[in-house]
């Protein structure tokens, strides 16, 4: 009598240690579920996937290249983002300064920040090409007053997204060279595309 008396008390205290054991799984599987993927690569790397065009467009090998903002260094990883410069290694050359390329992990957040940088290129005449199914955004500075389109140069921003990380490259040409569907763009819009695919987390 005695034990049928206890068998209810028996079978909620196995129930609960049913439950408490359980609980002890929540904590190693949740960190994984809401992890954000990063980039393993290095910033060496960034630098090193668009370096071609840019020594196209210098026509020289000789770059100075150097890390984005935040005081990393070119070893370091690339992890949800930074960025990469590009300059003649010959100071008197004209323009000195030849672009950048960057790549960002694109986060989702219900709480957005409270502002937002404009980008320069936001209020630029923009155009979509497509590279090997990708689209790519051109945003091009407008000529200023006065200026000569086969000589001028102006700002050239592309930006692509692809698998929730976003890359964008600038560099500098003329209106002449920057016309719809020109080689010039179009080797930068592979280059970035090219560029995100390997490096993405």
């Amino acid at each position: 009598m005695a034990s049928d008396m206890n068998l209810p008390k028996l079978l909620a205290i196995s129930a609960l240690a049913v439950l408490i054991s359980g609980c002890g799984l929540l904590p190693r599987t949740q960190p994984e579920r809401h992890a954000i993927p990063t980039s393993n690569h290095t910033i060496q790397e960034l630098c090193d996937s668009t370096r071609h065009f840019f020594a196209t467009r210098a026509g020289t090998e000789n770059l100075k290249i150097s890390a984005g903002a935040g005081g990393k260094a070119l070893t370091d990883k690339i992890d949800t983002g930074n960025g990469c410069f590009y300059e003649t290694g010959d100071p008197s050359a004209s323009p000195s300064h030849l672009g950048y390329v960057s790549l960002f992990r694109i986060i989702v957040s219900d709480n957005p920040p409270l502002s937002t940088p404009a980008s320069a290129s936001e209020n630029y005449p923009t155009r979509v090409i497509t590279v090997d199914g990708v689209t790519v955004k051109v945003a091009t500075e407008p000529m200023p007053k006065g200026g000569e389109s086969a000589t001028t140069l102006l700002d050239v921003y592309l930006t692509a997204s692809i698998d929730g990380w976003e890359g964008e490259l600038l560099f500098k040409g003329t209106e002449k060279e920057t016309v719809r569907d020109d080689q010039t763009t179009r080797a930068a819009a592979q280059a970035l595309v090219n560029m995100i695919r390997t490096l993405k987390g």
